[in-house]
């Protein structure tokens, strides 16, 4: 009893207060965190592109570069006394029993701005609200009428390593562009009427420290070494004591006989040095770090009741059509298996009930902490590659495009009537005679008796 009295008053108490301050700070945060984001308002947007759009998906990364301007983070007192946090946006599409829809969920605030940017490329699109899809099912689903699988995709290899882009899928010789969503709009439209397919992306701004990592793994492609992490947990229990035993080891081996005066020196390769393989996928991380990133939350749910429930065409067929974004010498999108709805040995109903609710609840709220990290980097590029309106050659059936083509009308279109003109008079505020006037019609304005 005395020793122990003995070392908590010589600093032993530090093994107890710093934990629990740790863990009292993360506390407070989470809180914060999730009242700001609770008083957030959300609306929900469905995107109809026209039929006969020729445009490709470089329009939607000019999209994508646009709302990077989302990025607020705020003053350190927003931060910490608030909770205030980088807001995102979620893109999704989804089938819901073969209607497929493009829907895009932001903060009322930045409505303007999302429908801008679209019409902006797509000038005859249409943007509506709509009622929330995701309260087609609830979170305490009864497990007995219905099934569920969902997951988080993940790289790979680390986020500097490219996927396959739009610009990959265009043949040279035909100058064809074989558009990537065209597998995935078919096998979604198979989706039968009690069953759904949710894809989402929740996109959230990235800053410039993904890039450090990054610089990180292109200096070890060139220089030939096996890439290390550079966790500071990582430094502190492997990096620095095996860099100390390397120090002590360079001091001692001079004192062994005659070899003081030869020094061991590691080949270090050029860039010239490296293969035609090696200095493609030196060039597309480049490409990559040159671009606009976000950081984000792929998440794929597929439900339904358990007569119409199958894995072979909600589960693997869009997978599969996922697959092709995959490059065997950079990078691609699998599924996480931490978070897939897969259990396997001890207490197989119990946790896969667990893991079937939490991810439901993941997509449902479009959280951007739950999960994996933070997610993937994917750049605008990557982005558009994966979501992006489908072009002419698409001929999905059921994915919801404009009716008609909208135009404005004539600037000098007369009015028929007796005095009656187009529009009736309103109120309107004047410079000099303040508020509450009734604004004349403009006397040049044509109209026919």
């Amino acid at each position: 009893m005395q020793a122990t009295w003995w070392i908590l008053i010589h600093g032993g108490f530090l093994a107890i207060l710093i934990p629990f301050l740790a863990t009292a700070w993360e506390m407070w945060i989470f809180n914060k965190r999730h009242e700001y984001m609770h008083n957030i308002k959300y609306v929900l947007l469905a995107v109809d592109v026209p039929k006969t759009t020729e445009q490709s998906p470089l329009a939607v990364e000019q999209i994508f570069a646009t709302l990077s301007s989302i990025r607020q983070e705020g003053t350190l007192y927003e931060r910490l006394w608030k909770g205030r946090v980088v807001d995102s946006c979620s893109f999704e599409l989804v089938s819901l029993g073969g209607y497929i829809q493009f829907l895009i969920r932001t903060r009322v605030d930045y409505r303007d701005l999302i429908e801008a940017s679209i019409y902006a490329q797509y000038p005859d699109a249409e943007v509506t609200e709509v009622d929330d899809y995701v309260d087609r099912i609830s979170v305490d689903f009864d497990s007995n009428t219905y099934d569920l699988w969902g997951t988080e995709f993940q790289f790979l290899k680390p986020n500097v390593y490219p996927i396959r882009t739009y610009a990959d899928f265009e043949k040279t010789l035909a100058e064809e562009f074989k558009d990537p969503m065209a597998a995935l709009l078919e096998v979604m439209s198979r989706i039968g009427p009690q069953e759904d397919v949710w894809l989402q992306l929740v996109l959230t701004p990235a800053d410039d420290h993904w890039k450090h990592e990054a610089y990180h793994e292109i200096k070890s492609l060139i220089e030939g070494k096996k890439h290390s992490k550079t966790g500071f947990l990582y430094k502190l229990l492997f990096s620095w004591p095996l860099d100390t035993l390397e120090w002590l080891g360079e001091q001692i081996i001079p004192l062994w006989g005659d070899i003081e005066e030869e020094k061991i020196k590691e080949e270090v390769r050029t860039v010239q040095q490296l293969t035609p393989g090696q200095k493609k996928v030196l060039e597309a991380m480049e490409r990559k770090l040159s671009k606009l990133a976000f950081y984000t939350k792929f998440r794929l749910i597929y439900w339904g009741s358990r007569e119409t429930f199958l894995k072979g065409r909600g589960v693997a067929a869009v997978v599969g059509a996922i697959q092709q974004f995959t490059v065997s010498d950079m990078n691609g999108l699998v599924p996480g298996k931490r978070i897939t709805t897969k259990t396997e040995y001890f207490l197989k109903e119990s946790r896969l009930d667990h893991k079937q609710r939490s991810i439901l609840y993941s997509y449902k709220t479009r959280d951007v902490h739950r999960g994996l990290g933070h997610g993937v980097i994917l750049n605008i590029e990557e982005l558009a590659t994966i979501y992006h309106f489908p072009v002419t050659t698409v001929k999905a059936p059921l994915v919801k495009k404009t009716e008609a083509k909208k135009s404005e009308p004539p600037v000098a279109l007369p009015v028929f009537g007796t005095g009656s003109y187009l529009r009736p008079a309103r109120e309107v505020e004047y410079a000099t005679g303040g508020a509450g006037k009734t604004g004349a019609i403009p006397s040049n304005l044509p109209f026919v008796e």
